[in-house]
């Protein structure tokens, strides 16, 4: 009975894919735009993304009295197309990150991101996402990032 409704959520997903589907492989690189995606202001970051894997988030700033290194996860819920070369993307992931000067602080939350993606190329993807968060720890809070990036798709 169970089956069922994940069986027409994998189909709808399925015939929802746009016509580059068949790159499901990406690296690339972001940069945050508002806030950070794991917690905490500002830096940079490396973009994975390996099937139907949830896409991975390596994130690290080392600025001063900023320093940061983090990862999220990130799982694709609709990733549908709008036009030709362009769609958008919603899912839900968490983040974990340690901040600080001596790596002090640990931070761990949940993320919603929303995301556009424009494909000037085949191979080409150029994106734009926001994410509210909600902070579990170090205390209950919430937040929202913006990134802006790119991957390489293969």
């Amino acid at each position: 009975m169970k089956k069922t409704p994940v069986a027409l959520v994998v189909m709808f997903l399925a015939f929802a894919a746009p016509a580059w589907a068949y790159y499901s492989n990406g690296i690339g690189l972001y940069g945050n735009l508002a806030g950070n995606g794991t917690g905490a202001g500002g830096g940079a970051g490396l973009s994975l993304r390996y099937g139907q894997f949830p896409v991975i988030g390596l994130e690290w700033n080392f600025m001063p009295n900023a320093s940061l290194i983090g990862v999220s996860l990130d799982a694709w819920l609709v990733n549908q197309s709008i036009a030709e070369r362009f769609s958008y993307y919603a899912g839900i992931g968490g983040y974990a990150a340690i901040t600080g000067d001596s790596y002090n602080t640990f931070n761990f939350g949940g993320r919603i991101p929303f995301g556009l993606q424009l494909f000037p190329a085949d191979s080409l993807e150029v994106f734009l996402e926001i994410s509210p968060m909600i902070v579990l720890v170090p205390a209950i809070d919430w937040t929202l990032s913006a990134r802006l990036g790119f991957r390489i798709l293969y």
